[in-house]
């Protein structure tokens, strides 16, 4: 008889990181709905400034400051997850699930969802 086989799971650091890739998506998704609205009008998409005024502008248009914080939140939390709760993943989607799921979840609980 056959010896079962288990699924082999993702290392602890490639875990942290696909883990904080989903939080960061989740970080992501609203500002690019808000960016993708079509409120603007034809002549006001034409913009003709240089990529570091685009990038400082963005910046200060959708709060930049509070979404390093929140980038620097996820590290941790990513890191914290892993490693205190022992997650473990199979596969890098189980983990980018993982972090989109718990970044949701404290949101929620901090009372921003």
């Amino acid at each position: 008889m056959p010896a079962p086989q288990f699924a082999d799971t993702l290392s602890t650091v490639m875990s942290i990181f696909w883990v904080f890739i989903g939080i960061l998506i989740s970080l992501i998704l609203p500002i690019a709905v808000k960016v993708l609205k079509p409120e603007r009008s034809i002549d006001e998409r034409v913009d003709r400034s240089t990529l570091w005024q685009k990038i400082a502008g963005a910046w200060e248009q959708y709060s930049g400051s509070k979404y390093l914080m929140k980038f620097l939140a996820a590290v941790f939390v990513a890191i914290v997850l892993v490693l205190l709760l022992g997650l473990e993943f199979s596969t890098v989607r189980d983990a980018v699930l993982a972090g989109f799921a718990w970044e949701s979840l404290l949101n929620k609980l901090m009372g921003q969802g």
